[in-house]
């Protein structure tokens, strides 16, 4: 395996039983892949790998949460991408395969500011993710006009329940 923090898979292969998703669940680390097509990758983050006790707190912070990985996704999309988003699952659709991969180690940087570890665990409180700036050589340049992109955003009950 890579470095990455992040699996590269064939978009026509499985990916649920992979030895990354059994890493991701046993250090239980963010698991994200990039799905790589013919003409462009998928990138997926699925919070299955987690336990449940991030759920609250994946929950809590989901406005946070969703405006850096809405930025993650501008700064990386193409007209054709798509960005699909809810507590538990993240999806960049459509990016070109290096823009994907860039994409995906931000993510996983980005989802992980958010879950426990030694410094947060005794407060509960997550550390924020500190910028949305571009990581990389900034070689991209401005992000599409996000008018010209479809976007799928679940909402979250704001509604307290007892």
């Amino acid at each position: 395996m890579s470095d990455a923090p992040f699996d590269l898979i064939d978009a026509r292969d499985a990916f649920a039983d992979s030895d990354w998703f059994h890493v991701c669940r046993q250090a239980q680390t963010p698991y994200v892949v990039v799905r790589s097509g013919e003409t462009s990758a998928d990138v997926l983050w699925d919070y299955v790998t987690l336990p449940p006790s991030c759920d609250a707190l994946l929950r809590g912070h989901f406005a946070s949460l969703e405006n850096n990985a809405r930025a993650i996704f501008e700064r990386f999309a193409i007209p054709e991408s798509q960005l699909r988003i809810k507590p538990t699952l993240i999806c960049f659709d459509r990016l070109p395969f290096d823009h994907a991969k860039r994409a995906a180690a931000e993510l996983h940087r980005l989802i992980s500011t958010y879950l426990p570890d030694a410094r947060t665990v005794s407060r509960g409180v997550p550390l924020p993710f500190e910028s949305a700036a571009p990581a990389g050589d900034g070689t991209l340049g401005e992000p599409e006009t996000p008018g010209l992109r479809r976007l799928w955003v679940e909402e979250q009950n704001r509604a307290s329940s007892v």
